[in-house]
């Protein structure tokens, strides 16, 4: 029994480090044509540049990797059914259970590696990729203004500037255009103001610029007699590239929930209405702590009963069952986020949907492996009677 155990698991730690590798790639070539973009348009170093590669890399780890267990679960016994040893281990007197249990045990063991993964290593990279980010987005910010040009590399604002003192830092005769995030066809908030700079503080991530003696003016298509107009003395825009800095934090809370252990989410979460931060991204981000890994384990208990009821087809009918159930995971993953982070539904049901939803398929996958078994045992009960 322990070579075929070891047989299995190197099977199934081949199939999925292939698979890791394979997914991790075309995620991280996502990012690469952003980060280029940061090379070409904005001059930032390369060394810098693959720095934030390499800190995106554990958020990819805790997404490809399930992926890739899947994928590993589903070759391996898909083939051991094609080549039939599987049915020679069923003729040796070998169980299904026994066959199972070296993949539930390596599941386990990925899982709770994952726990500390997700814990630890993902949020200290998630909090020094915004260190990172935010340098970059101070330093460059004040390089992207120019004079009479319309610029819209800023998140959700279009910038003109009339006139910019290089030597004060000062710019001025500045008009602002504020994108609807929620509504496209409504007309575009207008700032103008005669004057503004740029400031940063180091130790909330947040730049922002700074206007002087300017108005805000909002319409509306529906009522376009209404015109409202603010005037302000002093005014602060905050400043995005990206959405690298879209969450702002306080001077005193620079930690967003996705930068934070679940020890540091649960001591959030006891703080009540005194917590800064939103109860329900908080209470979602602990549930994900442990729920995300547990796809690992989910997995296994639907790929290994998936697999072995794979007749005809192979690799490719394997690679299409896994391509199927990890789209179907992480739309319902998508789903449960946002009900969950809005406070629609109930945290555990939104962090946890999508590992019952596989479970449930599975004990349906498992029943269908078990029931000519069953169907023996009755006949043979009948005929000894």
């Amino acid at each position: 029994m322990k070579i075929i155990s070891r047989y299995i698991i190197k099977e199934v730690s081949y199939v999925t480090l292939m698979g890791f590798f394979i997914f991790t790639f075309f995620l991280i070539m996502n990012s690469l044509f952003v980060m280029s973009d940061l090379v070409v348009k904005y001059g930032v170093d390369i060394f810098t540049v693959v720095k934030l590669l390499i800190l995106l890399l554990p958020s990819t780890v805790a997404v490809t990797l399930p992926m890739a267990f899947l994928v590993g679960i589903l070759l391996t016994y898909s083939r051991l059914v094609q080549d039939n040893e599987y049915h020679g281990m069923q003729a040796c007197g070998i169980s299904v259970a026994k066959v199972t249990i070296p993949s539930i045990l390596l599941a386990i063991v990925i899982t709770a590696g994952l726990v500390l993964f997700n814990n630890y290593v993902l949020p200290a990279a998630n909090l020094e990729y915004k260190k990172v980010y935010y340098e970059i987005v101070k330093k460059r910010s004040g390089i992207l203004i120019q004079e009479h040009t319309f610029i819209k590399q800023f998140d959700d604002y279009v910038f003109y500037i009339g006139e910019k003192d290089n030597k004060n830092e000062l710019l001025k005769n500045i008009l602002i255009f504020i994108k609807d995030k929620h509504n496209s066809d409504e007309p575009v908030k207008v700032i103008t103001s005669k004057e503004g700079e740029f400031i940063s503080d180091e130790k909330s991530f947040r730049i922002a610029l700074k206007l002087k003696n300017g108005v805000l003016q909002t319409g509306s298509f529906t009522e376009p007699e209404r015109l409202n107009s603010i005037f302000f003395a002093v005014n602060y825009v905050d400043l995005d590239i990206q959405g690298a800095m879209r969450k702002k934090n306080i001077a005193d809370d620079l930690k967003g929930s996705r930068e934070m252990t679940a020890q540091e989410l649960y001591a959030e979460m006891k703080k009540g209405p005194q917590s800064r931060h939103d109860k329900n991204w908080v209470i979602l981000e602990l549930h994900k702590k442990f729920s995300l890994p547990f796809a690992v384990i989910a997995f296994a208990v639907i790929g290994i009963p998936l697999g072995l009821l794979t007749r005809k087809g192979g690799k490719i009918t394997a690679i299409s069952f896994s391509l199927v159930l990890i789209f179907m995971y992480y739309i319902l993953l998508s789903v449960g986020q946002s009900y969950g982070y809005s406070g629609k539904w109930n945290h555990f049901a939104a962090a946890w949907l999508p590992n019952l939803a596989m479970i449930a398929i599975s004990a349906v996958l498992f029943i269908a492996i078990f029931l000519p078994f069953i169907a023996v045992k009755i006949k043979n009960r009948r005929a000894q009677q």
